[in-house]
């Protein structure tokens, strides 16, 4: 479901508890689509970007591209999901903050 979300091979997220994101933007809430028993995605109501995926647990896992500082230290990849999944060429060095 990523991939089609997304558009691309890979996605590179943060997740963060559902309690402490707060939607501020002129759409407020993102408008979402109900893509597994357990997870649904976000986008924009207004221009239809997507924004990452909001889980039934409180988690909410939101794409790097929607950050204004993308490269900030605090949003380096830690870890991965679904590994096996990911074309055999990507390898992805994670660094310890």
């Amino acid at each position: 479901m990523c991939r089609r979300h997304t558009g691309a091979l890979t996605a590179a997220w943060v997740e963060f508890p559902k309690k402490t994101v707060t939607w501020t933007g002129p759409g407020r809430e993102p408008s979402v689509y109900r893509s597994s028993k357990t997870s649904s995605r976000a986008f924009c109501a207004m221009c239809g970007s997507t924004l990452g995926a909001i889980d039934d647990a409180p988690t909410v896992a939101l794409l790097l591209g929607c950050f204004d500082e993308p490269a900030d230290v605090e949003l380096v990849p830690t870890g991965h999901s679904f590994r096996s999944g990911r074309p055999n060429w990507w390898n992805v060095e994670i660094r310890q903050r």
